[in-house]
């Protein structure tokens, strides 16, 4: 083999369109890509709807069969809430019947106290 011969090619011969002899053959070619692409992209869709609906399924299950404990977290939240006390800047301090938030017994303000 000299350097100047061209090398063949092993494997290749061109698209489809280009060996496509006849111009109806080589639409044909372009017509099938395109409706392969469209059933590939239909198809995809179809999957899509069918994983959505899964899931959507499983979450409401979930979400019916889980209605019962969200009602109980909610109720003990409201319950400790009413029980814990005040609340200043984090701190809980407790509130006593004999006492004001304030710390100051009934009916006094910081002020009263004081004097």
């Amino acid at each position: 083999m000299h350097l100047d011969e061209p090398r063949a090619r092993i494997g290749y011969q061109g698209s489809a369109v280009s060996r496509a002899k006849t111009l109806a053959t080589k639409a044909l070619v372009v017509l099938g890509g395109v409706l392969a692409l469209a059933g590939a992209f239909v198809l995809s869709v179809a999957f899509l709807a069918i994983g959505l609906a899964v899931v959507l399924a499983v979450g409401g299950y979930l979400w019916w069969q889980t209605r019962d404990l969200r009602r109980q977290i909610r109720a003990q939240m409201q319950e400790q809430s009413k029980s814990a006390g005040v609340v200043i800047e984090g701190e809980v301090i407790p509130v006593n019947s004999r006492s004001s938030p304030t710390g100051a017994p009934d009916g006094q303000t910081t002020r009263a106290r004081r004097q």
